[in-house]
C-alpha cells in the first residue's frame, strides 16, 4: 500500500518506497521509523508527574510554621474575593499580559498544604517566608518579620498520588511555575495574587480569608463643571460599569433610570476610582439623579 506522503511516486520493482530525503527505503523501514518517531514524541509529551516533598526546615522555611498557619485557615476557605467582595472578576497576569478574568478557587492548594505537600523541589520559594519590599501588596497588614509564607498555586496536582504535573498548563502561554501565589499568615490570613511577576496593573492582593465584605462600590463625588456634571465613583479595575441617570420627581425611582454612559472598564485589578462626564447634565430644570451599575 502506498502511504499518502508518497502518492504518485509509485513502488520500486523490489517493493520499496522512494525516500523524501533521497535513496530507497523498504516499507518496513518506513513504518519502523514512523513508529520510533511516535514513541519519541509520546515520551517527550507525557513526562512523568513530579512527586511532592515535605516542607523543609532551614533559614528560609519552617515546616512547623506552615503547619501552624494552615491549621488556622478555615476548611471552607477557598474562594478568592476582590476588594468589593465580588468573585467573578479575579485577574491573572503573566509577565504583563492578562491571561484570565473570572472566578478562582484555591481550595486544592490549601488542601495540599494541609497534607504537608511542598513543591520546593522545583520552586524554591514554595512555603518560604515572605517579607514585603517597600510598597509591595500594600493592602496586606504588616505583622512583622517571617509572619507570612508564600505558596505556589498550580492546578494540575494529584493529592491522592502526591504528585503534580508541570506540563499541564492552567492558561495558554502560562508555563510552570506561573504567576499565581498565596500568602498565608500565621493567624490563618490568606491572600491571593495573580500577578507574581509584577505587571504593574495589579498592585493589591485579593482576599481569601477573611473574605472581603461588600460595600466599597459607591459614588464618591458629583461636581458641576460648567453645564456638565462629573460623577466619580469607587470600583474595581476590570469590572464593567455603566452610569445611569433619572430626571424628575414623579414615579418609581428604581425603574426610571436609563444608561447614559458607554461601558466603562477601569484599568487593573485593584480598588480604584474612575469618573464620567455627563455632558449638559447641569442644564436640566428638574433634579437629576445618578447611579452606577455593574454589568455582570
Amino acid at each position: 500500500m502506498i502511504m499518502p506522503e508518497f502518492a504518485g511516486r509509485g513502488r520500486s520493482s523490489r517493493g520499496s518506497i522512494p525516500s523524501l530525503f533521497g535513496g530507497i527505503y523498504s516499507s518496513h523501514h518506513v513504518l519502523a521509523l514512523l513508529a520510533a518517531f511516535a514513541v519519541a514524541v509520546a515520551t517527550e509529551v507525557q513526562a512523568a508527574p513530579t512527586a511532592f516533598v515535605a516542607f523543609p526546615n532551614n533559614s528560609t522555611h519552617s515546616s512547623a510554621a506552615v503547619a501552624q498557619a494552615i491549621s488556622n485557615v478555615p476548611t471552607n476557605a477557598a474562594v478568592v474575593y476582590d476588594a468589593l467582595g465580588l468573585t467573578n472578576d479575579i485577574q491573572v497576569y503573566n509577565f504583563g499580559s492578562l491571561v484570565y478574568v473570572g472566578p478562582i478557587d484555591v481550595g486544592l492548594t490549601l488542601n495540599r498544604i494541609r497534607l504537608g505537600y511542598s513543591m520546593v523541589n522545583s520552586e524554591s520559594d514554595d512555603g518560604g517566608f515572605f517579607n514585603f519590599k517597600p510598597g509591595e501588596l500594600p493592602n496586606i497588614p504588616r505583622k512583622g518579620n517571617n509572619y507570612y509564607m508564600e505558596f505556589m498555586v498550580w492546578y494540575s496536582i494529584d493529592l491522592t498520588n502526591a504528585t503534580y504535573d508541570k506540563t499541564v498548563l492552567p492558561y495558554p502561554s502560562v508555563t510552570y511555575p506561573g504567576p499565581m501565589r498565596l500568602l498565608i499568615g500565621m493567624g490563618g490570613e490568606v491572600y491571593f495574587t495573580g500577578d507574581h511577576y509584577g505587571s504593574g496593573l495589579q498592585t493589591n492582593a485579593y482576599y481569601v480569608n477573611p473574605p472581603q465584605l461588600p460595600g466599597n462600590f459607591a459614588i464618591t463625588n458629583i461636581a458641576k463643571e460648567g453645564n456638565n456634571i462629573r460623577i466619580g465613583w469607587q470600583t474595581v479595575g476590570g469590572l464593567t460599569n455603566v452610569v445611569q441617570a433619572m430626571t424628575g420627581w414623579s414615579g418609581d425611582f428604581s425603574n426610571r433610570f436609563i444608561d447614559i454612559s458607554p461601558k466603562i472598564v477601569a484599568i487593573g485589578g485593584d480598588l480604584t476610582g474612575t469618573n464620567y462626564l455627563d455632558a449638559g447634565g447641569a442644564t436640566n430644570s428638574q433634579a437629576r439623579y445618578y447611579r452606577v451599575r455593574l454589568v455582570q
